[in-house]
């Protein structure tokens, strides 16, 4: 299985999603102009990449901001996320990064975790 790579944009954030590692990266700001055509192709590779059974998933976000429809589909993909860990009991977890003092992202990371069923771990990024 290949690499998703997307290279960030003003309005779109940069994906590096690893198969090898198992590590998948979401990094920048999220609001671009149609959410769902920029995040399904997110969705389907996590569906594939899912059916070989991965031991270790990691879905590392860290947005210093995002929109409600950018917001609905990072839920969309936590939730096959926890569907996955429900049937394997693989190694999943989101890794919520947030900057400095982000009160909105840490609560948001908060109220994603609520929702979806999956280890959530926070990491608070200090500003140089």
């Amino acid at each position: 299985m290949k690499a998703l790579l997307i290279e960030g944009k003003f309005n779109s954030p940069t994906i590096d999603f690893n198969p090898t590692t198992g590590l998948l990266k979401i990094v920048g700001r999220s609001i671009p102009e149609n959410p769902v055509k920029f995040y399904q192709p997110l969705e389907n590779w996590i569906c594939d990449f899912i059916k070989s059974n991965p031991q270790d998933l990691i879905l590392f976000v860290h947005l210093d901001y995002l929109n409600t429809h950018s917001t609905e589909c990072l839920l969309i993909l936590m939730k096959k996320l926890e569907a996955f860990h429900k049937s394997s009991n693989n190694n999943v977890k989101v890794s919520w990064n947030f900057d400095e003092d982000d009160e909105d992202m840490e609560a948001l990371g908060e109220d994603l975790a609520s929702i979806a069923q999956v280890p959530f771990e926070y990491k608070e990024v200090l500003e140089d």
